[in-house]
């Protein structure tokens, strides 16, 4: 049997960067499965650099993410995943992104799971564009960090999962009128809640919403089980 999971993320604000899509933290992945995958995202950027001798914001910078994404289970309960592909960034184009993550159970009862899930996000500009009042030359690498934990409720038909995240920002560019600089966020705490209909065999339609102070996400998705049955 197989299964198809379908996640695409729309995001909406934020300060320093979007918050991207995370789903359930917990796992019914059994050891050895394979999963493929395409996560989208829209969103808009807006991030605060610092320097030696300078300081700024850079605001509603928009972006779409399109990243392949592969897992696979390496315990019952316990995956992994990477995602590869583009992202595209206003007024520089498209640029290469990743990200990598993992999410487990650690206790379940009845039709209850606990878990934990942790995924790293990436983009990277290597060339020169104008945004605002400011000039980005040479590298632009922007790492985001989301640590998310909380139950999932509910058997294959339908499953309702949420709870408590924390998500951060880290990085650095080369701007032409301000030199190297630093980007980063301190780190924020959020509250998410998704849900997750089989709407054929093997085949789930997840909406997960998430916030914190200052961002809100509205996220779908896609993704595919290689082999094995729904439980």
């Amino acid at each position: 049997m197989r299964r198809v999971i379908i996640i695409v993320a729309v995001l909406f604000g934020s300060p320093a960067w979007a918050l991207t899509y995370m789903g359930a933290p917990s796992s019914n992945a059994k050891q050895g499965d394979l999963f493929l995958g395409f996560d989208y995202t829209n969103s808009e950027l807006d991030f605060e650099f610092t320097g030696d001798a300078s300081r700024g914001i850079l605001d509603n910078v928009d972006s779409d993410l399109y990243l392949g994404r592969a897992g696979i289970g390496l315990l019952n309960g316990l995956e992994v995943f990477g995602r590869f592909g583009v992202g595209e960034i206003e007024d520089f184009g498209n640029e290469f992104a990743w990200g990598c993550g993992t999410k487990a159970t650690f206790a379940k009862s009845g039709d209850t799971s606990w878990g934990v899930l942790f995924q790293l996000t990436s983009i990277s500009l290597d060339e020169t564009g104008h945004n605002g009042d400011y000039q980005l030359a040479g590298d632009f690498d922007v790492y985001e960090y989301q640590f998310a934990i909380g139950p999932t409720f509910g058997d294959d038909d339908t499953r309702v999962y949420l709870g408590p995240f924390l998500h951060f920002v880290e990085g650095d560019a080369d701007l032409v009128t301000h030199g190297s600089v630093d980007v980063e966020q301190e780190s924020e705490l959020g509250l998410y809640l998704g849900i997750s209909w089989e709407v054929a065999d093997n085949t789930h339609v997840n909406l997960e919403f998430q916030g914190t102070d200052d961002d809100k996400l509205v996220g779908l998705g896609l993704a595919h089980k290689l082999g094995g049955s729904s439980d």
